[in-house]
């Protein structure tokens, strides 16, 4: 989809092209990182979690907490920390939380989340796209800074459904530049999803959208699932058995069906 010209995708397309590689990019990096804890902790090694239903968040803050955790707990530290003249942790972990936490009245916080951005999105490629990619995410922890006062008084739940819906696609919408292959396309990208009149038609074959809706069901089910399987308490371990066949015989079909040689994890290029 990313390799088609840009002239023949609809706005539809484009935001379906958003979401799918967003997950693709997600199940890879999630899965190696698993791969990598699993392997460590037969060794005797425990490392931290990395990925924490990035998806699922409420906040560009929240999201940026449970993405690549080891990566933005040491960018936070080494690098937003000491050009905003705050003391580093003692410890990289837990995300961008206290980054973000820190209120936007200095001009220095403001020039230092823009330029951390802009080098972590260097980090990964010596492409103007990237750059891009930082930037965006910058502008959307900036935004989230100045407005959060105006939702104090709506009810917790009704928020967190409205902070889901809004972070979604405000995050699915940053991979565009990320996979994007040139600044051209990825703006060519974005002013089409601002386009109205590029919502009238469609580009993309239909099973792509099936498969993206599909994606969206079931990752919101399968995190409340996997919510509601946290709360229970198993009395005896045949019960726990149970639950965790059920899983595994929904999953080892998908796995199977999917199946198909991969010459490298996604996220090694980088």
């Amino acid at each position: 989809g990313f390799a088609s010209d840009v002239s023949t995708l609809s706005a539809f397309d484009i935001w379906t092209l958003a979401f799918l590689f967003g997950f693709q990019i997600y199940f890879d990096f999630s899965a190696y990182s698993h791969i990598a804890i699993g392997c460590a902790r037969m060794m005797g090694i425990k490392f931290p979690e990395n990925f924490n239903f990035p998806y699922m968040s409420c906040t560009p803050k929240q999201f940026w907490n449970r993405w690549h955790i080891s990566l933005s707990s040491w960018i936070r530290d080494y690098l937003y920390l000491p050009l905003t003249n705050q003391k580093v942790h003692d410890r990289s972990t837990g995300g961008l939380d206290e980054a973000v936490l820190i209120k936007p009245s200095q001009n220095n916080i403001t020039y230092a989340l823009f330029a951390t951005w802009a080098i972590m999105g260097l980090w990964h490629g010596a492409n103007w796209t990237f750059v891009i990619w930082g930037l965006y995410h910058a502008l959307v922890i900036y935004i989230y800074r100045l407005i959060p006062q105006w939702f104090n008084n709506i009810p917790s739940r009704i928020m967190t459904i409205l902070g889901i819906s809004i972070t979604l696609p405000v995050m699915m919408l940053g991979w565009i530049p990320f996979r994007a292959d040139s600044v051209n396309i990825s703006i060519d990208m974005f002013l089409k999803v601002f386009n109205p009149s590029m919502y009238t038609w469609l580009g993309l074959r239909e099973n792509t959208y099936i498969i993206a809706s599909a994606l969206v069901i079931s990752s919101i089910v399968v995190y409340n699932l996997y919510g509601y399987f946290k709360k229970l308490e198993f009395k005896k371990p045949s019960e726990a058995l149970v639950f965790e066949a059920i899983f595994l015989s929904i999953l080892l079909p998908m796995v199977y069906i999917f199946l198909r040689p991969i010459s490298q994890f996604i996220y090694f290029q980088f």
